[in-house]
C-alpha cells in the first residue's frame, strides 16, 4: 500500500464520512478530543474558538463520544458502536466539522512522514 503524502482536503473528509460508519465514530472522538476539559465536563461550549463541537452539537456529540469511549474501553473493536439511527444523525452533522477533521488528519500525516535526509 502506498504511503499518502498529499494533505487531506475537506471534500475527501466529507466523502469518507458519507461512506464509512467507522469514520463517523472516529470523527466524533477526534472533535471531542478538541474540546477543553471544562467543556467536556459540562457538555457545553464556553469558548468561541472554532475548535471542538459547536453549541448546537455539543450535547449529542459529547454523549456519542462517551458511549464510543466506554465501549472501546470494554474491548469492543468489531463493527460500529452507535445504533443505525444515532449514526445517521451523527453523520448529518459531522460533515460540518470537515475543516477541523482535515486539520487533525493532516497533523497525524505530518507526524508520520520522515523528513528528508540532510544533504551533505
Amino acid at each position: 500500500m502506498a504511503t499518502r503524502t498529499a494533505p487531506y482536503t475537506k471534500d475527501e473528509i466529507k466523502a469518507l464520512l458519507m461512506t464509512s460508519d467507522k469514520a463517523v465514530e472516529r470523527a466524533i472522538l477526534a472533535i471531542y478530543a478538541r474540546q477543553t476539559q471544562e467543556e467536556k465536563n459540562a457538555r457545553t461550549t464556553n469558548r468561541h474558538n472554532a475548535v471542538g463541537f459547536s453549541q448546537a452539537h455539543v450535547r449529542f456529540g459529547s454523549w456519542c463520544a462517551g458511549l464510543i469511549q466506554r465501549e472501546l474501553r470494554m474491548g469492543k473493536v468489531e463493527g460500529t458502536i452507535l445504533r443505525p439511527d444515532t449514526l445517521a444523525k451523527a453523520r448529518r452533522f459531522m460533515t460540518k466539522y470537515s475543516r477541523q477533521l482535515a486539520e487533525v488528519a493532516n497533523a497525524k500525516l505530518a507526524a508520520t512522514q520522515v523528513p528528508p535526509a540532510a544533504e551533505i
